[in-house]
């Protein structure tokens, strides 16, 4: 007899089963939300083309930027060089080794932004964490789901 009897409504010491599925809900959806920013930030990472341009070095300048490492971060002086474009926009690129008024190739994207060197692709990493975060939101959104069902039906 004891086998088949329904656990009680009231849970001694447990939250009410309604706020848990809120909570889930509410996990799930914010999960969602950034799973759906990761794979679209992930796939315009790879999908990006970078089209090589000739440039020229106008202007050399320091600046102090906060750099971090597996020691922790600290202030460090990096040099920034600014280049012209053809169509004569200027771009600022982190570069140790470009001499002002030389001729450089950098990489122009398709969002105008210029790099020394092409971005790497998403790796691996990157995709497996994008898979990750939208299994979480799957699992979160089921289970909430779940629950709300049990309890319509218990209620």
């Amino acid at each position: 007899m004891a086998a088949t009897e329904r656990r009680a409504a009231e849970r001694a010491g447990y939250p009410p089963r309604a706020l848990t599925a809120a909570v889930l809900a509410l996990i799930g959806i914010v999960l969602a939300v950034w799973a759906v920013a990761a794979v679209g930030e992930t796939s315009a990472r790879a999908l990006a083309t970078y089209t090589p341009v000739e440039v020229t070095v106008v202007d050399e300048r320091t600046e102090e930027r906060l750099v971090a490492d597996r020691r922790g971060s600290s202030h460090a002086t990096i040099r920034v060089v600014s280049v012209e474009l053809p169509d004569g926009v200027r771009a600022d690129l982190r570069s140790d080794d470009l001499a002002v008024g030389a001729a450089a190739t950098v990489y122009l994207s398709d969002s105008d932004a210029v790099f020394a060197t092409p971005p790497a692709r998403p790796g691996v990493l990157e995709w497996t964490l994008c898979a990750a975060l939208v299994a979480a939101a799957v699992v979160l959104a089921v289970a909430s789901v779940r629950l709300m069902l049990r309890l319509r039906r218990s209620s």
